[in-house]
């Protein structure tokens, strides 16, 4: 993916539009969830996946029958 640069603002209430090109680059559609990170000055945006959300299941539980 070649480096992709465009303008926008940041509004009042904090919201930033992220440029319907990038958003195809990207693959991301309204409603995904995203993380947000700073790292310095940046912030960084990622697209979450539903796996992400899921708790790791845990492993079968050990039954030992004693006599």
């Amino acid at each position: 993916m070649g480096r992709h640069v465009e303008i926008t603002k940041l509004s009042s209430r904090g919201q930033v539009v992220i440029p319907k090109e990038i958003r195809r680059q990207l693959g991301w559609d309204a409603g995904d969830h995203m993380a947000v990170e700073v790292r310095g000055d940046m912030v960084v945006l990622r697209r979450l996946l539903l796996e992400d959300f899921q708790e790791e299941k845990s492993p079968p539980a050990r039954v030992s029958l004693m006599k």
